[in-house]
């Protein structure tokens, strides 16, 4: 199928399932959602979207602070203890009552062992319910994150999840599908009235959502359009309305476009290839030369990441040396330094390790999660063959990818994190803690190291983290996790690369709220009638 083809099958199937109106939003990004269970998937993307369709008991505003949702207040009545008051008279989709029963049981489905967001549970030791509209949340230790984790954990119907036998969290990544993967019901301002998975999903408003609308949008046609220059057809053409990201080389063209703009911002998330530090031979068979700290430091001085600003990202990324970047609790800009680019260096690095002629590995790469990861990827390859390190790229879907590496060992991969606690603490947790399989003689809680794909192993770090977890005065915190990253950039546990740049392509007649963690909030848009 060729390109024009491609474009023209695409605009027809969203002129059929949605002609254009004030109030209908058609809407279409890179990648899609990857499953409707609000508990199987960890992924931004993934619980950005949801969070149309779900509601947690509390929310972040459009300046990101934390706000009363489900729950309409919440005090700490022990250390251990929080109580919560829930909101009256909340229907699920299918018109049953909220209560805390609910909540309890969305609490302790998110944190079990198939749980895809289990991290957001850590620490929660119990939920008591007290009775229908209030329950107490009990902690294993003081626990300073819990509101920034309760926001990533959406509230199921029990009663529907009994009748449908979706007791168990459908985790797409582990190969578990089930009843929730296409079916939601949740109590949000908008449901789902189709899923048709990678191709097309079709939300409406809740008529009887407890909130108030922000918006005006009554209908939205989401569509995953992978290819770049396709989904920009869609929006010059105006058969779409809202397009993320928009293609870093076409910013100034829909600039110059009539009825369009673009909204760009800064996204707290950051980028990072991860080295794999704890098999002992790589994919291509010989004994692992990544488990050396001289072969890490080449890797690393061998990526030209103002190159990769200038030529790839075309100037939209803020290159870092850290996990965190602004915006992010535990960020300190005097610690954001990046080794140098020094391919000379890393030349005589490997040398010293053993390895003067290279050595090659494959490095795994999502071709439509984050900005131009691809060509980022694409690029690294040509700088690291430079030094003679011979990359053999494998570039996936995200889906693919991000279970590939929950799944299997992999030498060199890319990775990209934005914090949902907006909390160094949880990129942490994540990326560096042992991962449990790994058998961490620290054990911060379910889900540790789940994203910890290079299998980084530090004790020191581990132990630190739990302190991290539990401190709760917020200057002796900072100070821990200040400590947190000298130790994995001392390590060179990973490579930091940037923070990506958002850019929304939109037209004219549409007002849109973006937020630092590219979150599309369905329910602050309206659209000029």
């Amino acid at each position: 199928m060729t390109l024009r083809t491609l474009v023209a099958t695409i605009l027809l199937g969203l002129a059929a399932a949605l002609p254009a109106s004030a109030e209908r939003l058609r809407w279409a990004s890179q990648g899609d959602a990857l499953s409707l269970d609000p508990h199987a998937n960890n992924e931004t993307m993934t619980l950005r979207f949801l969070a149309n369709v779900y509601d947690a008991l509390v929310t972040r505003d459009k300046n990101l602070k934390i706000v009363p949702w489900l729950a309409t207040e919440w005090r700490v009545i022990e250390p251990t203890r929080w109580r919560f008051t829930l909101r009256r008279g909340v229907k699920f989709h299918d018109g049953g009552i909220m209560t805390a029963q609910d909540v309890a049981f969305s609490i302790k489905r998110a944190g079990s062992p198939t749980s895809g967001v289990s991290s957001h549970a850590a620490g929660i030791k119990a939920v008591e319910v007290i009775d229908d509209e209030t329950l107490d949340i009990v902690t294993d230790a003081p626990r300073p994150t819990l509101l920034s984790q309760l926001a990533n954990i959406y509230v199921m119907d029990r009663a529907w999840a009994e009748r449908n036998n979706a007791i168990a969290v459908a985790n797409n990544n582990a190969g578990l599908v089930g009843f929730t993967t296409l079916n939601e019901n949740g109590t949000g301002a908008y449901r789902v009235k189709e899923r048709v998975p990678d191709q097309r999903t079709v939300l409406v408003r809740n008529p009887d959502w407890w909130g108030t609308p922000a918006g005006n949008l009554t209908e939205i046609v989401f569509t995953p359009i992978k290819q770049p220059s396709t989904r920009l057809a869609a929006l010059l053409s105006g058969e779409v309305d809202l397009i993320n990201p928009v293609p870093l080389q076409d910013v100034d063209r829909i600039k110059a476009t009539e009825g369009l703009k673009v909204v760009e911002m800064v996204e707290i998330r950051t980028l990072y290839f991860g080295m794999n530090q704890a098999v002992d031979r790589l994919s291509t068979g010989q004994p692992n030369p990544f488990k050396d700290h001289r072969v890490r430091e080449a890797v690393y001085r061998a990526i030209d990441i103002e190159a990769i600003k200038r030529v790839v990202m075309r100037g939209a990324a803020s290159p870092t040396g850290l996990l965190v970047g602004p915006g992010v609790e535990g960020y300190d800009k005097a610690l954001d330094v990046r080794l140098p680019y020094d391919p000379a260096r890393a030349k005589a690095l490997l040398a010293e390790a053993g390895f003067p002629d290279g050595f090659a590995f494959q490095l795994h790469c999502p071709n439509d999660r984050y900005v131009n990861d691809e060509a980022i990827c694409v690029a690294a390859v040509a700088m690291l063959a430079r030094v003679g390190l011979k990359a053999d790229l494998l570039s996936t879907t995200k889906s693919i990818h991000f279970k590939k590496l929950q799944t299997e060992d992999v030498d060199m991969y890319m990775q990209g994190w934005a914090p949902n606690s907006y909390d160094a603490y949880e990129a942490f947790f994540y990326n560096l803690a042992t991962r449990e399989q790994d058998k961490p003689e620290v054990r911060l809680g379910e889900g540790q190291g789940t994203w910890n794909s290079g299998r980084y192993r530090n004790p020191e770090f581990d132990r630190l983290l739990l302190r991290i977890a539990s401190e709760t005065d917020l200057a002796k915190r900072h100070e821990l996790i200040l400590q947190a990253h000298k130790i994995y950039t001392g390590d060179i546990a990973l490579i930091p690369l940037h923070q990506q740049w958002i850019a929304w392509g939109v037209r004219d007649a549409v007002s849109v709220v973006p937020l630092a963690d590219d979150s599309v909030v369905l329910n602050w848009i309206s659209m000029k009638r």
